[in-house]
C-alpha cells in the first residue's frame, strides 16, 4: 500500500522537470530517491519517457493540441509558478515549454490511472474468461454473459470479457466455433478469428480459424454477416465482404486474398451435429470429414480407393457403424478399433 501511495502522490511536474533535465541538485536528488524506493518507480519513470518522445514528436510536427493541454492541466498547477518561468524565458519560448509540461504532466497522470487498472486486472483473472476445447472434444452450447450460445469444436479457444462494456460485444476465437447470436442491434457483435474480423447483429454462423491451416472461413447459416480483412496497414483500405445463408467468406492467409463464395459443403456443422451426408462424395473426402467429426485417423491402403463414389446419410450414427456401411458398400476389409482404422481392397488382400 506504501508504494501505491508514493506513485500517486509524487509531484508530476518535478518528475517532468527531471525527465527534461531542468531541476536543481536538490530537486535531481529528491526524484532519485523516489526511484530508489521501489522497481515500480522506476518502470513508471521510463514510460513517462517513452511518452515524453511522442510529446516531442507531436510538437514538431505542430500537431499539439494547446488550447486541450491548457484546459486539462489549467486546475493542476500554481499559476504563480507559471508567472515565474515567463519571467525568465522569452514568450515564444516559454510558451513551448509549458505546453510541453502540460502534455507530461497529463499523459503522467494518464499512465499512473492506466497502469493502476492493468494491474488491478491482472490480479483479478475474473475480469476476462475463457473456455477451451481439448483434444478430441467438442465443448457444446456455451452460454455467453450476453445469451449468445456458441459450441467448440476440438483444440479451440474463446476468449472474453465477463461482461461486455460499451457498445460493442467482442471475442476472439483460436480454432472452429459456432456461434448463435442474440440480436441487440445497438450493440453489434464482433469476432476476432485470425486476420479477420467477423461482425453481426445477431445471426448463426460457423467460424473456422485453426493457426495452422492456410485459411479463415466463415460460413452463414442464418442471417447477415460482414467479414473484414484486418490489416497493418493504416492507410491500405479494409477488404470485407457481406454474407447471407448459404454464403461463405474465405481468407487465404498466404495471399491476403479475401474471397465470397456459395457453400458447398453440406457437411460444414456436421462436427457439431453429427448429421452427415454424402451425395455421390468421393471416399477420400469422406474420410477427411469422417477424421474431422469423429476425432479418429482412417488409412485407404491403396490410392484408387479415393475415386469411390458414396452415397449416404448418417444422422448420430457411431463410427463402427458408418465405417461398417462404407466397408459394405464397397467390399472392402476393415481393420483396427477405437482411433486407428484402415480399409483395403478384398482382392489385395487374397
Amino acid at each position: 500500500m506504501e508504494e501505491k501511495k508514493n506513485i500517486e502522490n509524487f509531484n508530476r511536474e518535478l518528475l517532468a522537470n527531471y525527465l527534461n533535465n531542468e531541476v536543481s541538485s536538490g530537486e535531481r536528488l529528491e526524484v532519485e530517491s523516489w526511484l530508489n524506493e521501489s522497481e515500480k518507480n522506476r518502470e513508471e519513470l521510463m514510460e513517462c519517457q517513452q511518452m515524453l518522445k511522442k510529446v516531442d514528436v507531436y510538437y514538431k510536427a505542430k500537431s499539439f493540441n494547446s488550447n486541450a493541454a491548457w484546459s486539462n492541466v489549467h486546475s493542476k498547477i500554481n499559476p504563480a509558478q507559471l508567472t515565474v518561468v515567463q519571467r525568465k524565458k522569452g514568450r515564444k519560448e516559454t510558451i513551448a515549454q509549458f505546453y510541453k509540461y502540460a502534455a507530461i504532466i497529463v499523459v503522467a497522470i494518464l499512465l499512473g490511472s492506466v497502469g493502476y487498472y492493468i494491474g488491478f486486472r491482472n490480479q483479478t483473472p475474473a475480469f476476462y474468461s475463457e473456455i477451451i476445447s481439448v483434444e478430441k472434444q467438442v465443448l457444446k452450447e456455451y452460454v455467453l454473459p450476453d445469451g449468445s450460445v456458441v459450441t467448440l469444436n476440438s483444440n479451440s479457444k474463446l476468449e472474453f470479457p465477463k461482461q461486455f462494456a460499451g457498445n460493442v460485444r467482442e471475442v476472439t476465437i483460436i480454432g472452429e466455433a459456432f456461434f448463435d447470436v442474440k440480436p441487440n442491434p445497438k450493440k453489434p457483435f464482433i469476432i476476432n478469428a485470425g486476420n479477420t474480423q467477423v461482425k453481426v447483429l445477431g445471426t448463426s454462423f460457423n467460424v473456422c480459424a485453426y493457426p495452422e491451416t492456410e485459411t479463415v472461413e466463415v460460413v452463414v447459416k442464418t442471417g447477415k454477416v460482414q467479414v473484414i480483412q484486418k490489416t497493418d496497414d493504416l492507410l491500405a483500405e479494409n477488404n470485407e465482404v457481406f454474407l447471407t445463408p448459404g454464403e461463405k467468406g474465405t481468407l487465404f492467409n498466404e495471399s491476403n486474398l479475401l474471397e465470397k463464395s456459395v457453400n458447398t459443403d453440406l457437411n460444414f456443422l456436421a462436427w457439431k451435429t453429427n448429421d452427415i451426408i454424402f451425395n455421390e462424395t468421393p471416399l477420400g473426402e469422406v474420410i477427411r470429414c469422417l477424421e474431422k467429426v469423429y476425432h479418429i485417423e482412417i488409412q485407404l491402403n491403396e490410392t484408387e480407393l479415393n475415386d469411390l463414389i458414396l452415397t449416404a446419410h448418417f444422422d448420430k450414427k457411431p463410427i463402427d457403424f458408418v465405417l461398417n456401411v462404407v466397408r459394405l458398400t464397397f467390399n472392402l476389409e476393415l481393420n483396427g478399433e477405437n482411433e486407428h482404422f484402415t480399409l483395403a481392397s478384398r482382392t489385395n488382400n487374397k
